[in-house]
């Protein structure tokens, strides 16, 4: 029951992570908007100089705000206890990289003080450095006054825990449940009798914080976020755990992560998502001498297909030629349109495979591919695409970015030569 009493009792979500998430998301402003109006936490952007750039209506709500009255003031305005903006927060930031989840009070527009955890972090641009900071702060208002209660009286306990909207498990050193709370059955589906010496079914570490998977009684499928103390239970050392509720949180998190990497029409990995797992590949395979292929490839006469047929068609065009190369390369090869008509492929052989003829395997397939669609009746455009290869040996090459640029000088070659022709760089 002491343990009650510790600060790391009160929940707190990943702010800093989905902070950092908004970030790689920006390409998409339209669609981020909407994702911070329908967040839970208050979201705040902040200038490179303090003043309030934009707030979502958690924000608006927690400050007491129709929203307009504190866009443009500096935001000192809604910072307690006389805190410094320049001293106290972007100084650390700057430093440390961020402020992860720190307690702290703000202030609303009537005055009244809301206690906060509060997240910050830099969104940076290389050309300018540090273009403006986000902020995520989560009301604690509820969580203060029942750490104030528990402080005030250890009978009040049960009752405290039976209200508390996290669910409150005790795990004796066996890791079996001893106790779950109201919010703790509703979560996990089950009823305390059905839990009550039912095995855990995870290793409990002191003082972890984790995101779990939930299996509920009817099948159903959540996350939690777990925090796990030690404490005493009926004079006996066991484990209280915390477990929040995060299923849309973590949902949230995940369509910020797909709009940042994913090419809105065709499904497949955008430039950014692109270069993000290819440098990855590129580096294991530095590591351990992999070979790979990089694959360049143009969807030929697109300007013609949307003069002649309208952009409706060539929409349709660049969504045949993503179908086509799903069925030619493998599952573990990374796709990408990187824009306009122009696709990229980073093909992973193994060991013993032959750049050369990977690629010209890759070249029958995808002339079989093109063959099969243009014999289609009916058809208002041929389909026809350029395509330029690269070999990747781990001792030859290191940079992804020259990589691309030979496949695309490679495909260029086969485009003038105005056929479905394989060329190497």
């Amino acid at each position: 029951m002491d343990a009650l009493n510790n600060e790391e009792r009160i929940p707190t979500a990943h702010l800093d992570e989905l902070v950092l998430t908004l970030a790689s998301a920006l390409a998409d402003r339209d669609a981020l908007r909407n994702i911070l109006e329908a967040m839970i936490n208050a979201v705040f952007i902040v200038s490179s100089d303090g003043v309030i750039q934009h707030m979502n209506q958690s924000a608006c709500e927690l400050l007491e705000s129709g929203g307009g009255e504190l866009i443009g003031a500096p935001v000192e305005r809604v910072l307690g206890g006389g805190r410094s903006w320049r001293d106290d927060c972007m100084t650390e930031v700057m430093h440390q990289g961020a402020i992860r989840s720190r307690e702290m009070g703000m202030v609303s527009l009537s005055g009244r003080s809301v206690p906060v955890l509060f997240s910050s972090s830099a969104l940076r641009s290389r050309p300018e450095g540090v273009i403006s900071f986000v902020c995520s702060a989560q009301d604690i208002s509820e969580h203060i006054r029942l750490r104030a209660s528990l402080n005030l009286s250890r009978e009040s306990f049960q009752a405290i825990v039976d209200k508390s909207a996290d669910g409150i498990l005790i795990i004796d050193h066996a890791g079996l449940v001893k106790f779950v709370n109201p919010a703790g059955e509703h979560l996990l589906g089950r009823s305390w009798s059905e839990m009550m010496d039912m095995p855990f079914g995870r290793p409990l570490i002191g003082g972890e914080v984790a995101e779990v998977d939930v299996i509920r009684k009817n099948g159903g499928l959540g996350v939690a976020e777990m925090r796990l103390v030690e404490t005493d239970w009926h004079g006996m050392p066991s484990f209280l755990v915390s477990l929040r509720d995060v299923t849309e949180n973590v949902r949230l998190r995940e369509e910020l992560q797909k709009l940042s990497m994913e090419d809105a029409l065709t499904g497949l990995h955008n430039r950014r998502g692109f270069m993000m797992l290819a440098e990855q590949e590129f580096k294991i395979a530095m590591r351990s001498g992999g070979r790979m292929s990089l694959i360049f490839i143009d969807l030929d006469g697109m300007k013609d297909i949307n003069d002649r047929l309208g952009h409706k068609m060539g929409d349709q065009a660049l969504l045949e030629t993503a179908a086509i190369m799903r069925k030619v390369f493998r599952k573990s090869d990374l796709l990408c349109r990187q824009g306009g008509d122009e696709f990229l492929a980073l093909s992973l052989h193994e060991p013993h495979d032959d750049p050369h003829e990977m690629g010209g395997q890759i070249k029958r397939r995808l002339e079989q591919e093109l063959r099969q669609r243009n014999a289609q009746p009916g058809r208002s455009y041929r389909l026809s695409l350029s395509m330029g290869v690269t070999p990747v040996w781990a001792t030859t090459h290191s940079d992804l970015e020259q990589c691309i640029q030979q496949a695309d000088a490679a495909m260029y070659e086969a485009k003038m030569a105005n056929k479905h022709k394989l060329h190497w760089s």
